[in-house]
């Protein structure tokens, strides 16, 4: 699952599209409402390869380990705990990566 957060831009363009994954899954729940607060409408595109280039290791974080940890995690029906974790931690690291793409610089 890794570079989920391309796949997400495609899967959810529309905030409803998220209601595709089943809804009796508590996993699929709370995907679902991960990937919400990530593709917000005032995410500014550009942000993920501005990241490669300028913050590797963010952007490794965000867009490979933490949606591969999570794919894992859901796949194996881990503690719903951990899986909340990480989905925090990606959430987070997402809107911090956010903030620091609209600091007054040169992000091109």
């Amino acid at each position: 699952m890794g570079r989920l957060l391309d796949i997400a831009r495609v899967a959810l363009p529309e905030p409803d599209v998220g209601d595709q994954l089943p809804t009796s899954d508590p996993y699929a729940e709370r995907m679902r409402v991960a990937l919400r607060q990530i593709n917000r409408p005032d995410y500014r595109s550009g942000m993920v390869p501005w990241l490669d280039r300028a913050h590797p290791d963010l952007y490794a974080e965000v867009v490979l380990r933490l949606p591969d940890e999570a794919s894992r995690l859901w796949n194996e029906r881990a503690p719903l705990e951990q899986f909340d974790a990480v989905l925090t931690r990606w959430v987070s690291l997402h809107q911090r990566c956010c903030e620091l793409y609209r600091e007054p610089k040169d992000n091109s």
